[in-house]
């Protein structure tokens, strides 16, 4: 099964059309979606009227989601007009927290076409393709009453469970449950580990979301130092049925990580010697020895097929 897209749809009906006055934002109920809320808003400006879609997250730190979407104005009687459209919400350069259009319609031609008791019906579909610095679930004192032990990664603590965990990755098990040491301390330090990665890949494990081209190297990194098989198994899911990286990008990991599904999926479309070559790096040594045998193998089967 792919791993599900990040997608959802915000619709309202906007009512008392006619009493919209100029330059006027008027604004529906604001909706949470993957961590961040979002709200739509109209407005009638120079004979115009205007759909824009807010993202009113906030944050001291870096954050970007880019998004693709589609903007729907319907009426009763089945008539519609869509528009597409690709922007950057957040706080980098050419990133901002609102988009939309203040020329959609013409007001006349809204109100002659789309007006019914003096409502109009939008929806708004959003698909989230990239975020970053945005956390999808919190592991802060926040979630102190439902853990028991402190994971402190780059000086920042993360409270979780330990039977959770220990369920989750062979590796935890042994650190939280076994003979060591670290099974009796209520704090635990953890080295060589980004934090940023490991949010992530505790969202994973938590059942959110949040593997996409950005995070998936480090996801899957930390997911395999820990042994965390369903973090792995949804990584491989998303490069076989949702990656946009290359054919030899995806081989690669294949191979650092011993995914056999990806790299059986790989290799079946290669077909051509171009293929082969597509694939090889610049610099064989770095290459796993493997992956160049059975390449080599995929070449004599080309030249005498």
């Amino acid at each position: 099964m792919p791993s599900p897209e990040k997608t959802f749809v915000l619709k309202h009906v906007f009512k008392n059309v006619s009493e919209m006055k100029e330059g006027k934002r008027y604004y529906a109920e604001e909706e949470k979606h993957f961590g961040v809320p979002w709200r739509m808003y109209t407005l009638r400006e120079d004979n115009n009227f205007g759909i824009r879609l807010n993202c009113s997250f906030e944050s001291e730190k870096k954050w970007s989601i880019q998004t693709s979407r589609e903007v729907k104005l319907s009426s009763v009687n089945g008539q519609s007009m869509v528009r597409n459209g690709n922007r950057g919400f957040g706080n980098m350069e050419g990133d901002g927290v609102g988009w939309g259009w203040c020329k959609f319609i013409e007001w006349d031609k809204l109100i002659k076409n789309f007006v019914t008791d003096d409502s109009v019906v939008l929806e708004i579909r959003v698909k989230i393709e990239k975020m970053a610095g945005i956390k999808l679930r919190d592991f802060d004192e926040s979630n102190k009453s439902f853990s028991d032990v402190v994971l402190i990664v780059e000086n920042q603590k993360f409270y979780v469970s330990k039977l959770y965990l220990a369920s989750q990755s062979t590796y935890f098990n042994t650190l939280l449950l076994g003979k060591f040491e670290e099974s009796t301390k209520s704090e635990i330090e953890m080295k060589d580990v980004k934090s940023e990665d490991f949010q992530k890949l505790l969202e994973v494990l938590y059942g959110e979301s949040s593997i996409d081209e950005s995070t998936i190297e480090g996801i899957l990194q930390l997911a395999d130092m820990f042994d965390a098989k369903l973090a792995i198994g949804k990584c491989e899911e998303f490069l076989m049925e949702n990656s946009g990286k290359t054919l030899k990008e995806k081989l690669e990991l294949a191979y650092r990580y011993s995914l056999q599904y990806l790299k059986n999926k790989c290799m079946s479309e290669i077909t051509t010697v171009s293929d082969i070559r597509s694939v090889l790096s610049n610099d064989p040594d770095g290459m796993d020895p493997s992956l160049i045998w059975e390449l080599l193998q995929k070449s004599i089967s080309l030249d005498m097929s």
